[in-house]
């Protein structure tokens, strides 16, 4: 490992600052162990009490010297950095795990939310510019900036091939944080070959540093647009962060540009790389930052229909019952909210509520087009479904029906969205014809 990286499985030996001039410095393992960003450091044991880390393992604990808890540090301090041959990782995010001690040695872990590859300082709690590289986005956009240009000889064979990559104008999609996105490229050049990598990077930047959350909830908004919209759970594939105060450096100590330094997280999902390119049931060229910007309006109006929604996409059953419970919340939350949020709330019965029926009716007439003709049998479906898993006394359909019915739930939910962002009626059912959702379930003998 002869660069800056975290190789999963392989651990790093290097040396713990955590920010305190009374501390020594000690050397501690860092390592990514597939589900979690680990660092472990050694203990002195039970009694020692001249280890300044033990308490940070010690819940549960009372202690003589300390029964208030207030001259030392019971937790680990939320930015630690580790420094080793390979270069410095500031950790952030950090919490005491576990740990293990005998009468005279030990060791207590801590697990970090990220790793900063290239960090030189403990300033990382907030950051003024964040970049993730959604595989999933390029596909959707077909944001490209790579000519290719072939020459052929009369006999209509290859004589050569110029490539050129570019750096194009980023496209700003909203105003909060500076949200944009830009084509990128990088090149490799092994040993009897050349491969050049076309992508699309999201980024946030700002003036004055904003915490990680402040810059994620928008990258992670783009990444639950564009799965909803092809109804498959991407993932990132890569994320860099930005810290002004953190610029490369010459020897000299003079800047030289600039640092985007790489990320290592377990905290949002990962790419998984796909053998087809999916299809997507609103096209991005319907959609735009005009319809971005409408995007991030509904998760907040409609947060409690998109979060449902999610929870089914992302879920590792996504065809079971509680998916279909998910979808009828989903389903009822719209209905009462388009009510509310267009009609003055005309629908609601004399308590102020919304029927799961009448619901549905309100938000099939807020649409220009729908998934499919049959619009009443599907009311009468969906209230079975979502009514008998609710309500004990109530039969449920059977698991065939079931499943077509959260199929068709998801659709209206899709479709309306789609609506709510720009998306031409006409070109959503013409995106459903290849969409995961389109055709139904059927029993096979």
């Amino acid at each position: 490992m002869a660069t800056n990286e975290i190789v999963p499985g392989q651990p790093r030996l290097g040396w713990f600052v955590d920010g305190d001039p009374d501390t020594e410095r000690i050397a501690v393992m860092l390592r990514d162990t597939g589900t979690t960003i680990e660092l472990t450091v050694p203990l002195q044991g039970m009694f020692a009490k001249s280890d300044p880390y033990r308490r940070w393992w010690s819940s549960g604990f009372d202690f003589a010297d300390d029964p208030d808890r207030t001259k030392y540090s019971y937790r680990p301090p939320h930015i630690l950095l580790v420094h080793d041959a390979h270069g410095p990782v500031v950790l952030v995010g950090c919490r005491s795990s576990g740990s293990t001690s005998s009468l005279s040695v030990g060791q207590g872990h801590i697990v970090a939310n990220f790793a900063v590859l290239g960090g030189t300082h403990l300033n990382y709690a907030k950051v003024d510019g964040l970049r993730t590289e959604i595989p999933a986005l390029a596909t959707w956009t077909r944001l490209s900036n790579m000519t290719i240009d072939i020459k052929a000889s009369k006999e209509n064979r290859v004589q050569s091939v110029q490539m050129t990559l570019t750096n194009a104008e980023p496209i700003k999609l909203a105003r909060p944080m500076n949200l944009m996105m830009q084509s990128s490229w990088r090149t490799e050049n092994p040993t009897g070959g050349f491969f050049a990598y076309e992508g699309v990077q999201l980024e946030t930047s700002v003036s004055r540093v904003r915490s990680w959350d402040a810059h994620l909830q928008l990258h992670g908004a783009i990444l639950d647009l564009v799965s909803i919209a092809a109804w498959k759970p991407f993932g990132i594939s890569s994320t860099k962060v930005r810290r002004s105060d953190d610029a490369h450096r010459s020897v000299a100590g003079t800047s030289m540009g600039e640092r985007w330094s790489p990320v290592v997280t377990h905290r949002f999902p990962k790419h998984e790389p796909w053998t087809k390119d999916p299809h997507f049931l609103f096209p991005y060229d319907e959609i735009g930052p005009r319809g971005v910007h409408r995007w991030l309006q509904l998760r907040k109006t409609y947060g409690r229909v998109i979060g449902p929604l999610l929870n089914v996409l992302r879920s590792d059953d996504r065809w079971g019952h509680p998916s279909g419970v998910q979808s009828g919340i989903a389903l009822e939350a719209l209905g009462y909210l388009v009510d509310i949020e267009k009609s003055g709330g005309a629908n609601l019965n004399n308590r102020k509520q919304m029927n799961f029926k009448p619901g549905l009716r309100v938000i099939l007439k807020d649409m220009q087009v729908k998934p499919f003709s049959d619009v009443e049998g599907w009311i009468d479906r969906a209230d079975e479904a979502y009514m008998g898993a609710k309500h004990p006394d109530r039969p449920e359909p059977d698991s065939l029906v079931q499943m077509n019915t959260l199929r068709e739930n998801l659709l209206v939910l899709r479709f309306w969205i789609g609506l709510e962002l720009g998306v031409k009626p006409k070109s959503l059912l013409a995106a459903l014809e290849t969409d995961p959702l389109a055709d139904a379930f059927v029993l096979v003998d």
